[in-house]
């Protein structure tokens, strides 16, 4: 027997409990008996279990089981309380499951079909008391963007720690910027693509460009607001004498959309906070008379395949979703691993895709 295939049995005996009783493995020469291979193969296997940080040794009486052993139940928690309403949330789960199994783990997805805001909370909370006690070991939580369900989220983070579940951001954090929350958050740098979005309409010669919110609060969505101020921050850097205009209507609103284009200070461009609001401006910029990008040009966000399909096609920032899912698990990992670390924050890139509605 090898030393990989050790490790691998006596991992999924202490999942089992088969030690936990006693809190302990038995003695070396046991276990290299029990295995068939020598003493200074199975130590090679122990050294490994010591760093997963499933036992620790103390001299003269053996191998140990931590505290974290007791809670090794190879379950991760995936918590995306909104994954139906975004088909690029389906990558991530793809992602995150295909390097759990490759490592042995096994992904819970956490979502709701309930429908207004108290019954949505409501069923992710109590999902997420069923995960602490089913023992995840940690947990992946992409929560509510929206600001008035910002205590919703500090609470459901609350349940795991108290349960001693470790927790890793995704997407975005429970505190509004600049201010941080005490979890790893691994994210897109939203400010760095609003910048990339303002340096790309400037070469373009737009130079009155509006960012459709939907609200007059730039933090009602703190991804759209981080968004909004790197693009409104590049154009001030770049001398730019006019700041960015929010509009604080729908992209379907035919009566709105038609008196900002009649304004004697109307847009050149209209960047939206996802790919959807800017294929229904577009649209809706077709039914008023407005030509895409002749007269005005339109920035979408996150390239899914609406991006694509859209006429003319949007030029929008893609979202690295395989680098997003990937980086987030082996910070979990880590986090299990090291839980007194200090609180990490990821940012990756996201590149602009330049297409015909710019």
């Amino acid at each position: 027997m090898k030393g990989r295939e050790i490790v691998e049995r006596l991992v999924k005996e202490i999942m089992s409990g088969t030690y936990a009783k006693a809190g302990r493995l038995p003695s070396e020469a046991s276990l290299a008996e029990s295995f068939g291979v020598s003493r200074m193969t199975l130590r090679a296997a122990l050294d490994e279990l010591r760093r997963q940080g499933l036992i620790e040794k103390r001299n003269g009486t053996g191998s140990f089981l931590t505290k974290r052993a007791y809670r090794r139940s190879g379950l991760i928690g995936l918590v995306i309380p909104d994954y139906e309403s975004f088909g690029f949330f389906a990558e991530i789960k793809k992602e995150v499951e295909r390097h759990a199994v490759r490592l042995g783990y096994r992904v819970a997805l956490v979502l709701t079909r309930e429908r207004g805001r108290e019954a949505i909370v409501r069923d992710i909370r109590r999902k997420a008391r069923e995960l602490a006690v089913d023992r995840a070991e940690g947990v992946i939580f992409r929560p509510f963007v929206a600001e008035n369900l910002a205590k919703a989220n500090r609470e459901i983070v609350r349940i795991f720690h108290n349960a001693e579940v470790p927790v890793v951001l995704v997407d975005s954090d429970i505190t509004s910027p600049p201010k941080r929350s005490n979890c790893d958050l691994v994210a897109i740098d939203n400010v760095g693509a609003g910048r990339q979005i303002a340096a790309h309409l400037q070469e373009r010669g737009y130079g009155r460009i509006a960012f459709l919110m939907e609200s007059r609060n730039p933090m009602a969505n703190a991804n759209w607001g981080d968004r909004l101020f790197g693009l409104a921050g590049e154009l001030a850097l770049m001398g730019c004498k006019e700041s960015v205009r929010q509009l604080d209507f729908g992209p379907g609103n035919e009566k709105e959309l038609c008196a900002l284009m009649r304004s004697r200070t109307r847009p050149d461009a209209i960047v939206c906070g996802n790919d959807e609001h800017a294929a229904t401006l577009v649209e809706t910029l077709k039914r008023i008379g407005a030509r895409v990008p002749n007269d005005v040009a339109v920035v979408g966000f996150d390239d899914i395949d609406i991006a694509r399909d859209t006429m003319p096609p949007l030029t929008t920032i893609s979202q690295p979703l395989k680098r997003l899912a990937a980086t987030a698990f082996k910070t979990l990992l880590a986090r299990i691993r090291y839980p007194n670390n200090d609180p990490r924050e990821i940012l990756l890139d996201a590149p602009l895709v330049v297409r015909k509605s710019t």
